[in-house]
């Protein structure tokens, strides 16, 4: 869908208010929530609420044209209507990559190229994904909405510097090749708690397909 679900709002932006990034891309743009949302907590609650008094450059990438709207135009400096991999190379680098309920639309050799592109490029990729994706087939005509993989904490593994976060239906995953996530995303993340909220949605997981 060109939204996200609401639940994990809260936690994302709780962990990028405490980055207080100057830039950001954000990766599938889709109906332009994340930019207005972007504005709202880097500017308008700096107290810089013209558009001529913001200071954050946030910039978007979609594939599929066809969600273009006035939000686009409002909130985000600029949007590349391309590929993920193509349209970062169209942009600088930041400090920080969002990727909310995207992943789960790319096959796993792809996203293993755009991880190592977007941790090049960005001090921070926060990555937010559902924990058993339902399935999905294209959305107003777009088929990249396809849901067609399914992703753990442990596919990220091999980043230097990981934190894992759940909302009980997403994970939500801060990304670093080098840096230390804030300290919000330490305080909100607990390992023990990570490991039995994997537990238990194993389980729902296995009495709903027994």
């Amino acid at each position: 869908m060109p939204v996200s679900h609401p639940r994990s709002l809260s936690l994302v932006h709780v962990v990028i208010n405490s980055m207080a990034p100057k830039s950001v891309i954000d990766i599938g743009v889709g109906y332009g929530k994340t930019g207005v949302l972007l504005r709202q907590f880097l500017d308008v609650a700096r107290k810089r609420y013209r558009p001529d008094e913001w200071q954050a450059e946030i910039y978007g990438i979609e594939t599929f044209g066809e969600y273009h709207n006035p939000l686009w135009d409002y909130a985000y400096n600029r949007v590349v209507i391309a590929d993920a991999l193509d349209g970062l190379d169209q942009l600088p680098d930041v400090d920080l990559i969002v990727a909310l309920d995207v992943w789960e639309h790319f096959r796993r050799d792809y996203a293993h190229r755009l991880l190592e592109k977007c941790l090049d490029k960005a001090r921070f990729l926060i990555l937010c994904t559902p924990i058993d994706p339902l399935p999905q087939g294209a959305v107003f005509g777009n088929a990249h909405e396809e849901h067609i993989s399914r992703w753990e904490p442990r596919d990220f593994a091999a980043v230097p510097q990981r934190r894992v976060l759940t909302t009980g239906e997403d994970w939500v995953l801060v990304l670093s090749r080098g840096e230390l996530p804030p300290y919000e995303a330490w305080k909100l993340s607990s390992p023990l708690d990570v490991a039995m909220e994997g537990l238990r949605n194993a389980w729902r997981l296995w009495r709903r397909r027994a």
